[in-house]
């Protein structure tokens, strides 16, 4: 008897390709739910009403609450690591690459308030599962980010030495962060974007245009 593996794997590979988009589906609809009425209030009820599925089908992805936000939160750390980590690729002259880290940093804060929110509530509310987590890929984030301008200003000053690299590595995601929180609080005048001219006219002491 002859098997069909071909046709088998065909099969396996559409529920796997379906199971994933369902899984994808349910946390779009988490992130939604979590972000609008926070997650402390949120049910999984709600956020199977949003994805269209069963409560079932959403315990049959994610034990729980806590499993559901998790998830949720690592999945948004992970695609803003995906843009720096382009950023990081794009070997360009050391000013550019810069320019585009700092671009990019303010405009993710910009662009997902309600997600920096979010992060502001799981801390606060301290879940140890789900904070603990978090807590090694901001970890990650903030040993890549250092790796990354320290390299950046390494290469400055093979042009011309007047930087500290390691202290620059510390100042520079520290006053985007600082940024990001003071936009979160409601505490800015302007946006997070506008604030880059003088950034980099601070960095370089130079004046800069965008």
């Amino acid at each position: 008897m002859v098997q069909n593996v071909t046709g088998n794997s065909e099969l396996s590979g559409r529920k796997e390709r379906e199971m994933a988009r369902r899984r994808e589906a349910i946390l779009d609809a988490a992130q939604e739910i979590f972000e609008s009425v926070g997650y402390v209030n949120a049910s999984m009820a709600e956020i199977a009403a949003k994805a269209e599925f069963g409560v079932g089908t959403i315990y049959q992805f994610f034990p729980g609450k806590q499993e559901l936000i998790s998830e949720v939160i690592v999945r948004g750390i992970d695609r803003y690591v995906a843009g720096i980590g382009r950023i990081m690729a794009d070997k360009r002259p050391w000013k550019e690459q810069l320019q585009a880290y700092i671009r990019y940093n303010l405009s993710w804060v910009e662009e997902h308030p309600e997600f920096h929110r979010l992060i502001y509530e799981i801390f606060y509310s301290q879940i140890p599962d789900v904070v603990s987590r978090i807590f090694e890929r901001f970890r990650e984030i903030r040993r890549q980010d250092i790796r990354f301008i320290r390299e950046i200003f390494t290469r400055a000053n093979e042009e011309n030495p007047q930087f500290d690299p390691d202290l620059m590595s510390l100042t520079i995601p520290g006053m985007l962060h600082a940024i990001g929180d003071n936009w979160y609080l409601g505490l800015l005048g302007e946006r997070p974007t506008e604030y880059m001219p003088r950034i980099l006219q601070l960095i370089l002491r130079e004046d800069y245009r965008d």
